[in-house]
């Protein structure tokens, strides 16, 4: 949430944390799945446009979480698609579904961050939620769907006609033949067998 609030005004981290009152460090930990402590929940509500109240309960379920969060619940039972081809380049494929008609989904899903081109911002082991139906804008964490079922993870740059720049692991890249763009609005840390 605090990654997408920051994307949608354009900010750095060093910008939205001054705006805040906050370290930098600090903002930069809460995006990466540290719990902020009580007394940051007012500035966090005003920067997310929610209440002090939502979240103290989102904090609180994050901490006692077992990967059911309210957020996630806004998502429902969404499936999760596609697998990691190239995890230096963050490409996916996505197998064909609905009898061999489509390779892109197109109401929400997840994936699994088995790549490390987006950290902090997604670390691997991430479970993120896509959106369809968010407009892609720059700086957004996004899936870009290409012809064939293949699709890059990346921060967007840019989007013209048939092509997207986007940013990975430093990296700016080309993606042609664009079929979709898919923003990423939520990540949760999935605990791994070692650490259940």
């Amino acid at each position: 949430m605090l990654a997408n609030a920051q994307a949608r005004r354009g900010l750095t981290d060093r910008e939205a944390a001054a705006r805040h009152g906050w370290v930098q460090q600090t903002f930069s930990r809460w995006k990466m799945g540290s719990l902020p402590r009580q007394h940051m929940f007012a500035s966090i509500a005003a920067f997310l446009g929610v209440s002090t109240d939502m979240v103290a309960e989102l904090v609180e379920e994050a901490s006692a979480s077992t990967g059911n969060t309210k957020l996630a619940a806004a998502y429902g039972g969404v499936k999760i698609y596609g697998k990691v081809t190239d995890r230096k380049a963050g490409k996916y494929v996505f197998e064909a579904f609905n009898q061999g008609r489509k390779r892109i989904p197109e109401g929400r899903y997840a994936i699994l961050v088995d790549t490390k081109v987006m950290e902090p911002a997604l670390l691997v082991g991430t479970k993120a939620w896509v959106d369809p139906a968010v407009w892609p804008k720059p700086g957004n964490e996004v899936m870009v769907h290409t012809k064939g079922g293949v699709a890059w993870l990346g921060r967007l740059v840019g989007l013209v006609a048939d092509h997207a720049e986007i940013q990975a692991d430093g990296k700016e890249m080309t993606i042609r033949d664009v079929e979709a763009v898919h923003v990423i609005v939520l990540s949760e840390r999935v605990a791994t067998k070692n650490e259940k």
